[in-house]
């Protein structure tokens, strides 16, 4: 059992990797384009890419549940309870608030022309970016959480 549960141990690390690593990559990608038609690349790029957030988000949640009953904790330990809350506030920022604002942003951005960034996008994008800011505080305190399993 011992060498199950490092399997998901590591599987459940490379998902938190693919699921949230996205989230300090893409604004990145985005913040890189410095005319119209490096945007529209950038952006068709991360819409290429978007699937992996969600399969790494996928896995993260089935590991971290196998290993809480492999490991017989439940929900006994605070820090785990605390980070699994963080999770579901990063989920509802995620699909509630940044999903249809990106969306928005995105097909203003695939359906412009020419080389001058769309002034809405930009205005959009400052919404989006507090948002983003949020999920990676939210983010890396998990991580802390995680990693030092502070009470």
């Amino acid at each position: 059992m011992n060498s199950l549960y490092g399997m998901f141990v590591v599987l459940h690390v490379l998902a938190a990797v693919v699921g949230m690593g996205p989230t300090f990559v893409f604004p990145l990608i985005r913040k890189s384009a410095t005319t119209g038609s490096q945007l529209r690349f950038a952006v068709g790029l991360i819409q290429k890419l978007e699937q992996l957030p969600n399969i790494g988000g996928a896995v993260l949640v089935v590991t971290g549940i196998l290993l809480m009953i492999l490991n017989k904790t439940g929900f006994s330990l605070m820090w785990l309870n605390v980070s699994i809350v963080l999770l579901i506030v990063m989920i509802v920022l995620l699909i509630g608030f940044i999903g249809p604002r990106m969306k928005k942003a995105t097909q203003l951005v695939l359906s412009s022309q020419g080389e001058q960034i769309p002034a809405e996008y930009m205005q959009s994008m400052k919404a989006i970016t507090q948002l983003e800011k949020a999920i990676q505080a939210i983010i890396v305190a998990v991580i802390v959480l995680m990693v030092l399993k502070p009470f």
